[in-house]
Parts: C-alpha cells; sequence; structure tokens
C-alpha cells in the first residue's frame, strides 16, 4: 500500500474522527510497502478511542514488534499494551512497548514476572484473611507497611516461572503481616535504658545510636528473622512452599559483597529455619532468643543495643535495596496512621455514645436541665453521666464497661464494648476521657433539635473492583470499574399500604396461586408401596411369572413432594429515566412479588443499581437473600428513587459474586429495566451492549439463570443478543409491570 492509500484507510478506521492528516501521514509512512499493514493497521480501531497518541506511539514501534512476535500475536500484544496504559499510563505503555523481547515475549514463554494488577483480585482477601482486618494493597517500588496498607511491588520478575513469583508475592505479604501483627513498629523500649524516650516510638531509640541508619537497618534485620520464625509457627505451608525460593534469596548478589555480619543475619533471615549459618556465637545467641514462641519485639531491641558495635565495626552499604521480602520500615508513614486511626476511633467513639444518650430518656432528662442551668447561670452543671469498669460476677476476669446516668448503671453496647476495648489494647486511649465530649455533643444535637436515628445496622458501603470487557479488543480492561453497595435509608411513606390496597384482590389471588407452587409434584414408577398401582410394572410381573421368572414386588406409584430449591435476586434498574410511571409501577411491581413471595418461601433478594461513568458504579441494597420481608424493607422499596446512568454489566457481575456465596439448585437473577445499558462516559452503543452481554455470559457459566423484563420499545434490536431469544420479554404498557411479574416468575420457575 502507498502513502494515500495508507492513509485514507486509517481515516476510514478513526471514523467519524478526523486526525491531522499530515500527523496521519507521518504515522503510517513507515508502513509504506509493508506486507504486513493490513494487520498493522486492524488493531488501529482498538488502540484510537483509548488515546490517540498511544495509537500514533504504536504505528511507530509495530514494525520492531514484529521482528519478535508473529502476525498472530499481535492482538496479544496490543492488549498487553492497553493494560500498562490504563494502569500506568501513557509513559508507562510507552516503556512497554520499547522491549517487546523483555516485557513481551519471555512473557508468553512463561519466562516473565508477575504484575500485582494481575493477582490483586485474590491476594487482597488472601492478606485480609490473614490480618483480619480491612488491609489495603498499593504498589510501591520496595515493600512496605504503615499498618493500614500493604505496599508491594508493582511486578515480580526475581524468577523465572509465574508460579514462583506468585509464591514470592505471598512471602512478602506474610512478613509485612507479621511486622504489624508482632507490634514491630511499636516495641515496649524499658526506661532505664532509653530516659527520655516514651513507649512506642521507635524512632527516638535509632536517633540514639551514633549512625540511626545502620541501627534501623539492624533492627528491622533482627525483627525479620523474628517474623520468619513467626511464620514457621502460623503459616508452615507457606515456609515450605518457598524453601527453594528463600533459598536462591539468600544467596542473591546483594549478599555477596557485604562483610561477614549482615551477610549471615541476612542469610539467617531469609533461612530462620536453617542450621548451617550458625557458623558465630553471635548469630546463635540471636537465633535462640528470637525463636522463642512468646518472643517480643523488645528483644529485638536489646539484641539490637548489644549488636550494634559489633555491627557498627564492618562496612555496610546502607543505600543498597534490603532485602525483597522485609522491605523497608516508614516509620513517619506508620506513626501517621496511626494518628489517623486513634483520630477516626475517637471520633466514631464520641459519635456512637452521643447518640446512645440521646436515646436513653434519663440521660436527655439530664442534658435538658444542664442546657437550662446553663442558659440560666452560665455554669456547667455537675458531671453526672461517667463510664466505669466493672465485672459482672466475681468469676469474671473482663471487666465490662458501664455507663452511669445518675447513679443508675447500664451496660454499654455490644457495639461500644468492642470499640471500648479497641481503644484500651491497641491505643491505650482510655474511654472514659471522651464522655465530655460525648455529651457536649448530644447536648448540641439536642438544641439543633436534630433528628435521632434508630439503633440500626450501619448503612452498607462495600467497596468492589469489576472488570470490563472491550469487544473491540476481545479482552477485559483490568479492575476498571469501582462498584460501591450502599444501603437505601428507609423513608416514612404511605406507598406500600395504598399499594397493597389497590391491589388487594389480585394480592389475594397471588397467595393463592402462590401457596399451590410451594412444592413440586411428580410420580415415581417401580416403588415397594405408594399410592397407587403400577399397572406396567404389575403387567411386567405376570408375564415374569408366566415365563418361570421371579415377579417383582415394585408395583406401586408413589407421589412424590419436592421442596423447592430456588434463590432469586431481583436487579432493578434506578437510572434517571425511571422517573414518573415507571418508577411507580416497578415498585409496585416489587410490591407484589414480595407479597407472593413470602407465601412461596423462595429465598429472594432485591438490589437496585445505578451511577456515573467506571469510578462511579452503584448498586443499593434494598433486600439481602436471608432478610426478613418487614417494615425495614417495606420502607426502601418506598424510597426507590431514580438516580443516573445504566452501566448495568458491574451491577450483574456484583449479582453474581453474591451468588457465589448462595448454594441452591435453581439461581435466577432477573433484571427489571426501561432501556438499554448507557452511561455518562463513552460507555453507549455496541461497547456498552457487549461488556453486559460478556457479564450475561459470565454469569451463566457460574450456574446462574439470567432475565430480563423491560418497557423499552426498542428492546428487541438488542434484547436478544445479550440475553438470548427466550431470556428476556418486553411489557409494552408500564401499567401492566405488576399484574405481568408475578405470573412471569411463576413460568419462570414451574
Amino acid at each position: 500500500m502507498n502513502l494515500g492509500e495508507l492513509t485514507d484507510r486509517f481515516r476510514q478506521l478513526v471514523a467519524p474522527d478526523l486526525p491531522n492528516i499530515w500527523e496521519v501521514e507521518d504515522a503510517v509512512e513507515c508502513l509504506v510497502d509493508e506486507p504486513a499493514a493490513q494487520c498493522i493497521l486492524a488493531q488501529v480501531p482498538i488502540i484510537w478511542p483509548i488515546s490517540n497518541s498511544l495509537c500514533y506511539n504504536y504505528l511507530g514501534q509495530v514494525k520492531k514488534a514484529l521482528s519478535c512476535i508473529r502476525e498472530s500475536e499481535l492482538s496479544a500484544w496490543v492488549n498487553a499494551t492497553l493494560d500498562h496504559y490504563e494502569t500506568g499510563g501513557l509513559r508507562a505503555a510507552q516503556q512497554f512497548m520499547v522491549d517487546v523481547e523483555q516485557n513481551f515475549v519471555c512473557r508468553l514463554r512463561g519466562e516473565m514476572g508477575v504484575r500485582l494488577i494481575d493477582i490483586e483480585g485474590w491476594l487482597r482477601p488472601y492478606i485480609q484473611g490473614l490480618s483480619g482486618k480491612g488491609l489495603e494493597i498499593a504498589s510501591s517500588p520496595v515493600a512496605a507497611t504503615d499498618t493500614r496498607t500493604m505496599y508491594l511491588p508493582d511486578e515480580l520478575t526475581l524468577f523465572a516461572s509465574e508460579e514462583e513469583n506468585i509464591l514470592l508475592y505471598k512471602l512478602i505479604a506474610g512478613y509485612q503481616w507479621s511486622f504489624i501483627h508482632q507490634g514491630t513498629f511499636f516495641p515496649e523500649i524499658s526506661a532505664d535504658t532509653a530516659d527520655s524516650l516514651p513507649a512506642q516510638h521507635l524512632q527516638r531509640f535509632f536517633d540514639s545510636f551514633p549512625d540511626p541508619l545502620l541501627a534501623a537497618r539492624l533492627y528491622h534485620c533482627l525483627e525479620t528473622l523474628r517474623a520468619g520464625f513467626f511464620l514457621q509457627r502460623e503459616l508452615p505451608g507457606l515456609m515450605r512452599a518457598t524453601r527453594e525460593i528463600r533459598q536462591v534469596l539468600s544467596t542473591s548478589p546483594p549478599l555477596t559483597g557485604q562483610a561477614g555480619f549482615f551477610a549471615a543475619l541476612e542469610r539467617a533471615c531469609c533461612l530462620p529455619e536453617s542450621t548451617t549459618a550458625l557458623t558465630a556465637p553471635w548469630l546463635a545467641d540471636v537465633l535462640a532468643r528470637l525463636s522463642v514462641d512468646d518472643c517480643e519485639a523488645g528483644a529485638s531491641i536489646d539484641l539490637c543495643r548489644s549488636l550494634y558495635e559489633q555491627a557498627s565495626h564492618e562496612k555496610y552499604v546502607l543505600d543498597r535495596q534490603p532485602l525483597v521480602v522485609q522491605g523497608e520500615i516508614r516509620l513517619q508513614a506508620v506513626y501517621a496512621a496511626r494518628r489517623q486511626q486513634q483520630k477516626d476511633i475517637e471520633e466514631e467513639f464520641v459519635e456512637a455514645l452521643s447518640l446512645l444518650l440521646l436515646r436513653l430518656p434519663e440521660a436527655r432528662r439530664l442534658l435538658g436541665e444542664q442546657q437550662q442551668r446553663e442558659e440560666g447561670s452560665g455554669g456547667d452543671g455537675d458531671q453526672a453521666i461517667v463510664l466505669e469498669h466493672a465485672r459482672k460476677s466475681a468469676q469474671d476476669a473482663e471487666e465490662t464497661l458501664y455507663l452511669t446516668i445518675a447513679n443508675e448503671s447500664s451496660k454499654l453496647p455490644d457495639e461500644l464494648q468492642e470499640m471500648t476495648r479497641e481503644m484500651e489494647s491497641d491505643f491505650g486511649m482510655n474511654p472514659a476521657l471522651h464522655v465530655t465530649s460525648a455529651v457536649g455533643r448530644a447536648g448540641q444535637y439536642m438544641a439543633a433539635g436534630k433528628q435521632i436515628p434508630a439503633m440500626e445496622q450501619p448503612i452498607i458501603s462495600t467497596r468492589a473492583t469489576y472488570d470490563e470487557w472491550d469487544y473491540r479488543r476481545k479482552g477485559f480492561r483490568k479492575n476498571w470499574c469501582m462498584l460501591t453497595e450502599q444501603e437505601i435509608e428507609p423513608v416514612q411513606s404511605n406507598f406500600v399500604p395504598v399499594t397493597l390496597s389497590q391491589y388487594r384482590g389480585q394480592i389475594v389471588r397471588l397467595r393463592h396461586q402462590f401457596e399451590m407452587m410451594r412444592c413440586r409434584e411428580r410420580f415415581l414408577r417401580r416403588q415397594r408401596d405408594g399410592d397407587d398401582i403400577d399397572v406396567d410394572a404389575l403387567v411386567e410381573s405376570l408375564a415374569d411369572t408366566r415365563a418361570g421368572l421371579p415377579p417383582s414386588d415394585r408395583l406401586f406409584i408413589r407421589l412424590q413432594r419436592d421442596e423447592r430449591d430456588i434463590a432469586v435476586l431481583f436487579l432493578v434498574d434506578m437510572s434517571n429515566s425511571t422517573e414518573g410511571w415507571v418508577g411507580t409501577a416497578i415498585k409496585e411491581s416489587l410490591v407484589l412479588i414480595c407479597e407472593a413471595m413470602e407465601v412461596l418461601g423462595d429465598r429472594y433478594g432485591i438490589y437496585g443499581f445505578s451511577g456515573m461513568r467506571r469510578l462511579r458504579c452503584e448498586t443499593f441494597h434494598v433486600k439481602h437473600l436471608d432478610e426478613a420481608y418487614n417494615d425495614d424493607v417495606r420502607r426502601r422499596i418506598g424510597a426507590i428513587a431514580p438516580r443516573e446512568y445504566t452501566r448495568m454489566a458491574p451491577a450483574i457481575r456484583h449479582m453474581t459474586s453474591i451468588f457465589q456465596k448462595i448454594d441452591a439448585r435453581i439461581r435466577l437473577l432477573i433484571t427489571l429495566s426501561d432501556g438499554k445499558p448507557e452511561d455518562y462516559d463513552e460507555y453507549k452503543g455496541e461497547y456498552a451492549i457487549e461488556d453486559t452481554r460478556h457479564s450475561l455470559l459470565e454469569a451463566k457459566s457460574a450456574g446462574i439463570h439470567p432475565f430480563c423484563i423491560t418497557i423499552d420499545q426498542h428492546a428487541h434490536d438488542y434484547m436478544a443478543h445479550m440475553y438470548g431469544e427466550v431470556n428476556y420479554i418486553f411489557i409494552n404498557d408500564v401499567r401492566k409491570l405488576p399484574a405481568r411479574m408475578p405470573e412471569i416468575y411463576r413460568v419462570l420457575t414451574s
């Protein structure tokens, strides 16, 4: 192809965009008379909508790439480039394209490392399972933690196989968790040897040495060794699986140029269970002290003092990278995170206690009297509300906090008890000192006439990330959509009572119909006993008798009633297009189906969905699968209201993840929508339809049966492609939806 043909072809592929013709000619000039030009240009429509600059970079690098890869692998290379663009930006994608052999071909051969973003989906639950806390994950050149976030390398390429690099990620995470769990950052420092040092202030301990960096490095190595012994006890399977990896790390090049003291110590850090490192009495003593089951960080503090002189006699390169499993200590980040945690829990405790006081009549009376005294005389009045520890009985070892109001004591609720224990044990805080703040805030709420919420579960705010299918590149955009699950705040309204009254006769019929569906009946033939004679079996038995064969005793039919084992989730469109009659009809339908389902006994849940752009996808909890249909659920149904746009696929993937925890013979996902998937950004048209279709295919592959009820007049144009010919129904009059929906459900589950 000549330059003109290449230019015209490029402009056709990116239409309706009209790029500058001079830029296009410069970009495609390198493809003149290139045999693979058509194959190269086929990737342009995939890259151009994502980044014009990256598309031009691609054309400049593609011939070099084809010297290393085949034309059939070009699409995979483009997808990998786009993954780097979406996670690291344009510069990261450009750097990836430069070295095709190292960055792509080696990965195809299984000789490349592992990226954190590729395993983050399962690594985060693994880390949170270890810690029992909501630890976050972030990328960093060197591993570290501030006790709230675990920083891990964005890519590991130390080993040839993917499996070994994944194990190394787990090992690094294990060591960082151990530092948090074992109190590495907050050791108890005895006053006799550190007179001016407050407890739990490690930085001042390091500053007390002539070379603080050397002391910090020594302490970190000792704590890494203690962490290794801890992991041997707590995660023996991980340590066995990583034995060879740690053997390689212990003899890696960074250790060979170091002095003998730190070389031996770092080898022991990698292989704490090894006895071959016992070449010096001092190291044998270190291993003996740090391997004790109840060893604490104070042991490393003492060893750091005793070994510092010996370590300082040998040259040590402090600016080199630490061992990959130990990472680095970032004390300032740790202290900042701790201060923020203290503020958060203090604020949470004061808020919870103030709301509790406002719910107690005696406390409200005292607060009212105190306000009157302040208005009358300007005095503060006597403090009549206190927190104090007490034991329920003499046999109880653990003290419980009681709230005393005007000499009357009552036990704090369990959630506040747990909060106070965390304040005392983790932060050394005294909850009783915050009572005054809680009383003051409660008084402010009373003065402002603030409405006090009922004692209920906190509003759900669960975050999850989901991939998004890009049909143009036939691959996923990794961790592309951020979804938040929220709870619809119940509101007092007459919507449900009015609906029940309006459809009173229909609800009676529905209950009767659904009552008949509670059990599935079928006949079991050839039974030893039953409700009737099996004529076919009887004839065969007589024939066998005439033939001289022993007759069968299975001559009866029995009516078998099988209990239903069905779980269904209703996914409700809450986009702004449902305002008016549509939204009212959807809510009326939910009321009718809930009334009927209560008779049927099937497990069912209700969620709404909406959002704006990929980082603000939202689902709204109305009813969980295992939640009773009560007044709160009715009020949430009444509170359903139009929100933003219709990015449906993230919500479907979230419902699929919820279904993964549900054991049922039939799992049904019913979507109620008034239009095609669409969002404020470029998420529309064929792209949105294909992503939604793929999310439904993912649900089907997980054993879930999707079905859609739509009132969009143009639904036939795209719904059959997304759901399949028989997995959706179009209702042409929205007013018929409440009457049709229970009947549709009956047909689907019969």
